[in-house]
């Protein structure tokens, strides 16, 4: 056993050491498999903007799991087209899979492109193969029709998927979607899965927001539900359940429930037979697991962050930072401050001079002293970002710019300030998942003005900030996304020792750039916590 259990480790740390997630890995396989059985109507239109998109902008190792997901639902959908078989979706989504991963530069940088790409693809492969295998006449209504509803879907999927890190919350509803249409039909026990989806969604819906979404909620997925016999009564059924699971929303996730199984008993006498009513019960039942489960684990619940924050407890930070200069430079052109400030707020500050070497050390440490003259005597953080703004630029222009990046943090609040002037995004991690944070501006001293905001978010213990130069940021030159490395380096790292994902960083940093670090290097790290957790 000793051994079985040591191999188990060893494959672990292998699979950190490749940054892969089985559970982001399993949610784009079930994306893949939900969008090549789904189904919209009498129309199948959402394998192939998906295998486009996913080609485009996801690593190899999630566009593979992808691709494999949706051969596995094409093979187990019935063929929509009447002498059609499945073979030809499967061969229209491996072309279009390996078209875009070749093209995937001409591609990338515009959504009309992959617009045409998708809806001509998806027409030019079917009407050559229904025609020449002598498919029956009348098919072409509905294949423009399927082309056309391709092409649309490849808008939104594009969006979302260019910069799925960001848009976490519409890749959850996208997924969402796909398995509601896809995946729906399978059957679980005396239930299935679209039932269990739609009464999961109402809770959501109705504990973030309340009763009236969670009627409007009901009314939509009702409406979509099935044929119009089945629908009708499916509407009203959702739309009053997402109506009282609202009414105790304040009570919080108990009073959602309790709303949700008072109203799902209630109406449990239109389910007539007992086959029936026990698939009722039983949906529901699942319903409350999921959503529970939501509650703990998915950061952007809405109305989580609501209660978190009512709850403000006084937060300790631990600072861990390391720092490498340009090769041949005798000083960094990075400089850093932490600085504790009046009422418990403590300021995190990177600067980086333009240029390296001790110019650009020079001016970076004017920045960084600057600042935290400035906001330790009350300035607000935009005043003081056009202070130091005006000061470079009287100095020479171009040659005396400098970024700044800026986090002041409320330990007694429990809240995060984000100057950034120039400066690339950092990140905030709260377990798995990874905030980036990002502003676009001219570093200090370019322009005479400039045009600053201030980023506010809250901060709970066990949330861990990660600030860096665009050497780290920026190591890797051979992707397209420079800093998304960082970003999924950070979303799989176990640690939550400061200083020492610090230096981790900063080392994996040197290994992605070839151990040649083309600019200076900095990484500042904080990690909030209880008072009672700081050794």
């Amino acid at each position: 056993m000793a051994v079985v259990f040591s191999r188990l480790r060893q494959w672990r740390t292998v699979v950190q050491g490749l940054q892969i997630n089985p559970g982001w890995q399993l949610s784009i396989f079930v994306l893949g498999l939900a969008a090549g059985r789904g189904l919209l109507g009498e129309l199948a239109p959402f394998a192939a903007p998906t295998a486009a998109i996913g080609a485009l902008f996801f690593h190899p190792s999630s566009c593979f799991s992808l691709l494999a997901g949706m051969l596995i639902g094409l093979a187990a959908r019935p063929s929509v087209y009447q002498g059609v078989p499945s073979l030809i979706d499967i061969l229209l989504v491996v072309t279009i899979f390996f078209i875009a991963r070749r093209y995937q530069k001409q591609l990338t940088d515009s959504w009309v492109a992959v617009v045409f790409f998708v809806g001509g693809m998806s027409l030019i492969i079917k009407f050559c193969f229904m025609a020449i295998s002598g498919v029956q006449p009348g098919f072409l209504p509905a294949l423009l029709s399927e082309s056309a509803l391709a092409a649309a879907f490849a808008i939104p999927f594009y969006y979302i998927f260019r910069d799925y890190p960001q848009q976490k919350n519409l890749f959850f509803i996208l997924l969402l979607i796909l398995v509601y249409y896809g995946l729906g039909d399978l059957r679980l026990g005396s239930t299935n899965i679209m039932e269990v989806l739609a009464r999961s969604v109402l809770l959501v819906v109705a504990g973030g927001w309340g009763g009236g979404w969670g009627a409007a909620a009901g009314v939509i997925l009702g409406l979509f539900s099935g044929s119009l016999i089945t629908a009708l009564p499916r509407t009203g059924f959702y739309a009053a359940t997402g109506l009282f699971s609202g009414l105790l929303k304040s009570w919080g996730p108990p009073g959602v429930i309790l709303g949700f199984l008072m109203s799902s008993l209630f109406l449990s006498a239109s389910y007539g037979q007992l086959d029936n009513l026990m698939g009722h019960l039983l949906a529901s039942t699942i319903a409350v697991g999921l959503y529970l489960v939501s509650w703990r684990f998915l950061p952007f619940i809405p109305g989580r962050e609501k209660k978190e924050s009512g709850n403000v407890q006084p937060l300790h930070a631990e600072v861990g930072v390391a720092q490498r200069s340009k090769p041949l430079e005798v000083l960094c052109g990075d400089s850093f401050i932490v600085s504790h400030l009046e009422q418990r707020r403590l300021l995190l500050t990177i600067s980086d001079g333009m240029g390296s070497g001790i110019n650009a050390a020079r001016e970076s440490r004017i920045v960084v002293k600057l600042v935290e003259q400035l906001l330790g005597s009350g300035v607000k953080p935009e005043a003081a970002a056009g202070v130091v703004n005006t000061a470079l630029f009287l100095r020479g222009g171009e040659e005396s710019a400098a970024t700044i990046d800026s986090a002041i943090a409320d330990l007694d609040a429990g809240s995060l300030e984000f100057l950034k002037v120039g400066a690339p995004l950092s990140f905030l991690k709260r377990g798995k998942a990874v905030e980036q944070i990002r502003s676009i501006c001219w570093p200090a001293g370019i322009l005479d003005e400039i045009d600053t905001t201030v980023l506010v978010r809250e901060i709970i213990p066990g949330d861990i900030l990660i600030m860096a130069s665009d050497g780290v940021t920026e190591a890797n030159l051979n992707e397209d996304v420079l800093d998304d490395w960082l970003y999924t380096y950070l979303r799989d790292m176990p640690l939550e020792d400061a200083q020492v994902i610090a230096d981790l960083v900063l080392k994996y940093a040197l290994k992605i750039a070839g151990y040649e670090n083309r600019d200076d290097m900095t990484v500042m790290v904080a990690r909030f916590c209880r008072e009672e957790e700081v050794e």
